[in-house]
């Protein structure tokens, strides 16, 4: 170049314009002067026409490649002395190696950054500049020479320090590279246009696609039926607004399947602050999500459960008062009287109540069941011969039991068994009520391996019972899916139920230490899925107690803080031959019974009472005379069941609401001396 002040030519040989435009624009700042050619051939002829002050030459280019180009612009001596540079982006040390064996001086790697296209561009324009004074310098005084010689090695030092920083550079983004490219989170690439332009390993294996199934892409492909195509578009629109958008979005994999992301998108932005690329991170949290569900549903069920002991306790004491009052107005009045009917549908109604309070007990875990080995296939068998002859002929009854099926026993009340799958088969039942379908029961042994826990939360390895009640009827929303077993959650109409079908079965599968699960989709049906652990016991087969006497002569001590309820207990007891005291103070009891021990037979306490609770008096008084039997009666507590009851002594334990035949019968075991624990009514 020659000592005119004009602004060099810089000649840009590449076939892709979106890079020319980028390393145009670049060059543009400096004010040099742009050329342009598309592949070899045509680079070379602007080269020998042009006289450029410096080549920036690509390397993979159809026809003649970068290589080739070099070698004929160094073999061609009116172009032998202009500068090349190339652009590559292919890391590896041989292909720059070979650049510099064809005539190269240089190499700037893609993709392009603004500062290393600049400082390399200028500082072998300067070295040029300087070569070419050098050579004009020839025959001139010897001082002038040695001044552009010095600068000459300074612009040299300059360049070396120049690309040990871009090589520092570059390792460092190498160093990233790998970080991303041994991600545990999905990262991937696109260009302006929403195209795919990389994909790490983690994002083959979070989503299925191959890095070659996506390039070239749109990112439309991962967009769930679940988003809207407005959601997506304004997703977009932030991110090009604001740079950033991060929050959670269901995302579909190549086979089909659907998984909640946590997604960050970022844009990348040139030096003019124009959008070049899209960066995405996605981290698989449907997992995460189904945990905080279920610590939700814990948290609520908990709350429900607290609440619903408080009233179950009020709620029986107030039906032990109806049913027993009830029942000694019936003595009173003849059968044949319009009273004696009238009284009859009160006790219906209160049974029916009682029964709503065991349900709701059981859906919150609370109620204790008299547990013995079941036989689930009877179960099936029978509820399925129940449900044929309730269900329409439209609806299809299927059912599979792996033989033989002896061995699939389960440790629970089998009433509640038959509940349980009553309540699931009715509920697929309605599911198909309008245009019929099939109902399937299948029943078989499993042994859960690490595969099934994985898929199966709440599971353990071992042995199981499964479970299945499927229906080809509607299916459901995921919204409604995540709301079927709270209770009273409905979508019958008024009247069709009562929304604590599926509440009960949860209630009852959890007690026994069980997993349940349902997987629907709308018009797809519904299947449930119940594992109950597996009685792996020898049954052993008691004769039946014969039905005792449920009255008697001996003297008792009764207690309870309701003076309703204490003067219902006198008057049964007295009915039924005892000879009774009643008291509404657990401390008056407590004194009634010191001052002499041996004065009653046995003694009948309520739980839950101010000063002294039932346990605590219980304790007291077995403390002066460890013999005697004590009955404890609760509407509901948390503090004693059934368990606790036997070890500090109780000969027996009864649930409110009772009657008096069903208390006489615990009074004449406790006195005999057998266990007389009677669990809550299934």
């Amino acid at each position: 170049m020659s000592a005119d002040t004009r602004e060099p030519t810089i000649l840009v040989i590449d076939d892709d314009p979106d890079n020319m435009a980028i390393v145009a624009d670049y060059l543009e700042e400096r004010q040099y002067t742009i050329l342009a050619a598309e592949d070899g051939e045509s680079g070379v002829f602007r080269a020998e026409y042009a006289q450029p002050d410096l080549i920036l030459l690509d390397v993979m280019m159809p026809g003649i490649d970068g290589f080739e180009t070099c070698r004929r612009l160094k073999a061609r001596e009116c172009t032998r002395d202009i500068p090349v540079i190339f652009m590559t982006a292919l890391a590896e040390t041989d292909h720059k190696l070979k650049g510099f064996a064809v005539g190269a001086v240089d190499y700037i790697t893609k993709p392009f950054q603004r500062e290393e296209v600049l400082a390399r561009v200028g500082v072998h324009l300067r070295i040029r500049e300087l070569t070419t004074h050098l050579q004009e310098a020839k025959g001139s005084l010897e001082k002038r020479v040695t001044e552009r010689t010095a600068e000459l090695a300074h612009t040299i030092d300059v360049l070396h320090g120049e690309i040990m920083e871009h090589k520092r550079a570059e390792e460092e983004r190498a160093r990233l590279a790998q970080a991303i490219e041994q991600a545990a989170e999905a990262v991937f690439m696109s260009d302006s246009q929403w195209r795919f332009t990389y994909a790490n390993p983690a994002f083959e294996r979070l989503c299925g696609y191959s890095r070659d199934d996506v390039i070239g892409q749109n990112t439309s492909i991962l967009r769930s039926d679940a988003i809207s195509p407005e959601c997506h578009d304004e997703i977009r629109e932030i991110v090009i607004r604001e740079h950033v958008w991060a929050g959670r979005i269901a995302t579909r994999r190549k086979d089909g399947t659907v998984f909640e992301a946590e997604t960050t998108v970022s844009s990348v932005r040139d030096f003019r602050d124009v959008i070049i690329n899209y960066v995405f991170i996605l981290r698989d949290v449907t997992t995460e999500l189904r945990l905080e569900r279920e610590l939700r549903q814990s948290q609520k069920m908990e709350a429900i459960g607290t609440l619903a002991g408080g009233i179950a306790h009020d709620f029986n004491n107030i039906l032990t008062a109806i049913m027993g009052y009830t029942e000694m107005a019936q003595r009173k009045v003849p059968r044949d009287n319009a009273l004696a009917r009238d009284l009859e549908r009160v006790q219906k109604a209160s049974l029916r109540a009682k029964d709503l309070v065991n349900r709701i007990l059981t859906f919150c875990r609370q109620g204790e069941q008299e547990r013995t080995p079941v036989m689930m296939a009877l179960v099936v068998e029978e509820v399925l011969k129940l449900l044929r002859s309730t269900l329409p002929t439209t609806i299809e009854i299927h059912q599979d039991i792996a033989i033989p099926s002896d061995g699939m026993r389960v440790l629970a009340d089998p009433t509640q068994m038959h509940q349980m799958l009553m309540n699931l088969g009715t509920n697929a039942a309605h599911a198909m009520r309008h245009h019929g379908g099939v109902l399937r029961v299948s029943l078989a042994d499993v042994e859960a391996d690490a595969a099934l826990v994985d898929r199966c939360p709440g599971l353990r390895p071992g042995a199981w019972v499964r479970l299945t009640v499927s229906d080809t009827g509607h299916g459901m929303e995921a919204g409604v899916r995540e709301r079927i077993f709270d209770p009273y959650f409905t979508t019958k109409k008024v009247g069709e139920g009562t929304g604590m079908g599926l509440a009960v079965v949860q209630g009852i599968v959890n007690n026994l230490g069980g997993v349940i699960s349902v997987h629907s989709e709308p018009g797809r049906g519904s299947a449930f899925t119940v594992f109950l652990p597996k009685y792996e016991g020898e049954v052993v087969c008691l004769a039946e107690a014969e039905e005792l006497p449920s009255g008697g002569t001996e003297r008792i001590l009764f207690v309870d803080d309701e003076a309703m309820l204490t003067e219902l207990g006198r008057e049964q007891l007295e009915a039924l031959g005892y000879v009774v005291t009643a008291t509404l103070s657990s401390r008056e009891a407590l004194e009634i019974f010191s001052a002499d021990p041996g004065a009653f037979d046995l003694v009948i306490t309520d739980m839950t009472m101010p000063v002294l609770t039932g346990m605590e008096l219980a304790g007291m008084l077995m403390a002066l005379r460890p013999d005697v039997p004590i009955i404890l009666c609760t509407g509901f507590s948390e503090q004693i069941n059934e368990k606790k009851a036997k070890e500090i002594g109780i000969r027996g334990y009864v649930m409110k609401p009772y009657t008096s035949k069903s208390l006489g019968g615990v009074i004449r075991k406790a006195l005999t001396g057998e266990p007389a624990i009677q669990p809550s009514p299934p």
